[in-house]
């Protein structure tokens, strides 16, 4: 009978110690995998600032463009038409300038 305790003992031991190593395992396993959502989260929250960023600057490129749409086009005011006699002094001007450059 003794021995058959001191089977059931070494049994139980071993059985102990398996279910220790296969807790360090998992223990270890866990730890990589809270790594891994640690960095994940870090990630996750750079990506929402860039989010919000874009964000910020779509609306702000909407908000010009929408100033852009609405703003008001001048027009130029028409040029006022000259006379035939102001054209005539005009080219005679020209051509005056023109013989001058021609002595020089």
């Amino acid at each position: 009978m003794t021995e058959k305790i001191q089977d059931t003992i070494q049994e139980i031991s071993r059985k102990a110690v398996r279910i220790g190593e296969a807790l360090r395992s998992e223990r270890s396993k866990n730890e990589i995998l809270q790594e891994e959502i640690d960095r994940n989260k870090e990630e996750l929250a750079k990506e929402l600032t860039a989010n919000t960023h874009l964000k910020a600057e779509i609306e702000s490129l909407r908000s010009a463009l929408h100033l852009a749409e609405n703003k008001v086009v001048e027009v130029p005011a028409p040029v006022i038409g000259r006379t035939e006699q102001e054209i005539d002094e005009l080219v005679k001007e020209i051509e005056f300038c023109i013989e001058q450059l021609k002595q020089s």
